[in-house]
Formats: structure tokens, sequence, C-alpha cells
């Protein structure tokens, strides 16, 4: 398999849907009340937020707002994700009515439907993650080095925290890609992410600040790009600094089916970090993509996501964001033709195979502390059969 432009086929294409909806932002609180769903909790505990992005089906408005509200009455958090607003915190510059209008609208539109949000600022270029997104023409093709735009990043980051005060605050997307396309912009980005997490921790407590790393290529098994030994190693240079191990994961681009995701695949995270985990982004593909990239099914959807959720119970992990909703109308060309199908949903709202899966996860009551309990006493239980393996490697703060 050949691609000229190997990064753009994975990493644009889970972007570019939602920069161009990005001035689409609701305006006003709704009018109606919560769409938060009244069903009476069943099952376990589970001890993760569930929820989805904010990319919509359609390019619309109406399909925009209606990402909130699949959101809120399928979940309870909604991934919003932007790149920084570098103009607007340069030395001497002033917030734009445009960026605090629609922060503003953000958190409305959370709070009303009940949403916790995660909210990801994304410094560098999704297209070839070795630089900037979006930098002002003062400042072309400057990198982290450069003090303003240091510091741009770092007020940013205070702009959201203090103005939206999110669930979670994700600096820096996938920046384990970033270290494989250009090693010296990663270590600027250590740099400055560090200053920003100790600034934001101070400023807005609550929030859980990380960056997030892409699991396929962290482990080095995108069968397009060069194989490599697993970047453990990476979380090394955040230590200390990270509030949870947060991961974005598309096992569909690498295994053709999801029998082929190997049974220690997540397991082996808590032989790593004793980091709460957090998927920020996952997803996998139900229908089959060119050149033999996602030779999925329904059925192999749905069969992954169930998996995904038993995953997520052993690890303890405290989020599930699924990328789509629904499918994609408007993604029908490449780069973004790879992640069209990943919606529980198809574009018009029908359910597919996976939907009645996640449902079943919905309706189990979210209670952290219950989950806890119940996974240390299955570890205690395994560890009296002799099948346990305690978790070592990097701590949090």
């Amino acid at each position: 398999m050949r691609f000229t432009r190997p990064t753009r086929v994975f990493w644009l294409a889970l972007l570019a849907p939602l920069l161009l909806v990005a001035c689409r932002i609701e305006q006003s609180a709704p009018e109606s009340p919560s769409a938060v769903s009244t069903e009476a909790p069943s099952g376990l505990a589970r001890g993760y937020m569930l929820g989805f992005s904010s990319i919509p089906a359609e390019l619309t408005e109406r399909a925009y707002l209606d990402t909130y509200d699949l959101a809120a009455t399928h979940g309870e958090a909604l991934l919003l994700q932007r790149p920084p607003a570098w103009a607007d915190f340069l030395p001497g510059a002033t917030i734009s009515e445009a960026l605090r209008s629609q922060t503003l609208a953000e958190k409305r539109a959370g709070e009303t439907r009940g949403l916790d949000l995660v909210y990801v600022l994304d410094p560098f270029d999704p297209a070839t993650r070795s630089g900037l997104q979006g930098v002002p023409a003062s400042h072309a093709g400057g990198t982290l080095a450069d003090g303003d735009l240091r510091q741009a990043l770092l007020a940013d980051a205070l702009f959201i925290a203090r103005n939206v005060r999110p669930a979670y605050l994700v600096i820096g997307h996938e920046v384990n890609v970033v270290f494989e396309r250009d090693p010296a912009a990663y270590t600027e980005f250590v740099s400055i992410y560090s200053e920003t997490y100790d600034a934001v921790k101070e400023a807005v407590p609550d929030t859980e600040v990380l960056t997030s790393f892409q699991y396929e290529e962290l482990l080095g098994v995108i069968p397009w790009l060069p194989p490599h030994a697993p970047r453990w190693e990476l979380l090394q240079d955040f230590d200390g600094r990270l509030d949870q191990f947060g991961i974005t994961t598309y096992p569909s681009f690498a295994f053709a089916v999801a029998r082929k995701v190997q049974p220690f695949y997540y397991a082996q995270i808590s032989e790593r970090t004793n980091l709460p985990v957090a998927f920020v982004s996952a997803g996998y593909a139900s229908g089959v993509g060119r050149e033999g990239i996602n030779a999925s099914t329904p059925a192999e959807q749905r069969r992954f996501l169930q998996r995904l959720f038993s995953d997520a119970d052993d690890l303890g992990a405290s989020l599930l964001v699924w990328l789509l909703s629904r499918d994609l109308s408007y993604a029908t060309e490449p780069p973004e033709d790879l992640v069209a199908t990943l919606g529980l949903q198809a574009v018009d709202g029908t359910p597919k195979e996976a939907w009645p899966a996640w449902l079943d996860a919905v309706r189990r009551p979210y209670d952290p502390v219950e989950a806890e309990r119940a996974r240390f006493a299955r570890l205690e239980a395994a560890a009296n059969d002799g099948d346990a393996t305690p978790a070592t490697g990097v701590g949090g703060p």
C-alpha cells in the first residue's frame, strides 16, 4: 500500500470536518431543556464517562447542534477541538469578540445539556505534524522556540481553563506523531507544555490536564508507516505533569477484523503507567475503505466496541469518547473518506449493529467509586488465582 502523504490519510481526516464547521458554533443556549436521558440505570457500574466529538454528520448548523443533543442523550461528555487562537494572545493583542462569543456559546451549550466538556487545544498542523497550524502572517514559519508563540499557547490554555472550566483540557494532540515527524518541534512542545500544565493547574485545579498520544503510532503498528518498537519511554517526558494517560485509538486502520486486535492490546497499558486512562477519541470503521484500509463490517465494529468497553472496565478508565456519533455525508474524497464510516449511526440516524452495545453501556450507572471497588475485587480474585500483573511505570503528579 503506498501513499504519497501518509500522514494526511490518517491525521488530517480526523480533524478536517471539525475545522470546516468551527465557525458554525451555536450562538445562544438552546430554548429546550436538557436532552439527557431519564431512563433508569441498569447493569454493573462503569467508571468512565461516555461521549462523542462535535464533528457533525452534515455541514449544517442543525447537524452541528445535533452532536450536542446526541451526546447529552446518550452519554455525559462532548469532545471539542480547535487550534490555538495565536493572534488573540500575541504580545499587545486583544482577545477578539468572535473568540469570546464562540467560547461562551460552547460552554453554555454544554452546561444547558448537562455535558462535561473535553477540550483539545492542538497547536500542530494535522497534515504534517511537523509545523504549527494557523500561525498569523507576522509569525509565519514560527515554531514553539519563539517566545511569543510559546506564551500565546500558554495564555490560550489559561483562557479555556478559566472561562470554560472543562472536565478535561488536552494540550497538544497525538504528540507522539510530532516526535516521529519532527523531534525538535516535539522537544519544544514538551518544554512549553510543562509550563502550561503548571499554570493551568494553579488557576483551575479541578480540571484534568493532559496531552494525548496516538496509540497505534505509539505501538508502531500503522501498516503504511515504517514499523518501530513501542515508544512507551515518551511518557517519561511528561512525568509528574499528566493527570491522565490520554490516547486516541483507531485499530481498524491497522487490523482488518476486530479479532486480530490482540487480547493484551490495551491491557498492556497497566504495565506501563499507573495513570488513569482516558480514551480521548476512539473509533472502528463499519465499512470497507479504499486500498484495503478499513476492511471491516458493522459486525466487526460492534465486536470491537464491546471489547473496548470490557477493556475500559479492566483498566479503570475515566473517559471513553467515540469519535463520530454518525457517519459523515461529506467525507467522500481522500483523505476524509477513510473515517466516513466510524459513526455508530448512519448519516440519517439509522442505528448500526454497534448502537445497542453503546446504549447498554450508557444505561449502566456512572459510578466511578463503585466501579473501582468492583475492579479491585476482580484484580484481587485474579491475584489469588495467580493471573494478576501489578502495574508499574510512570506515575501521576
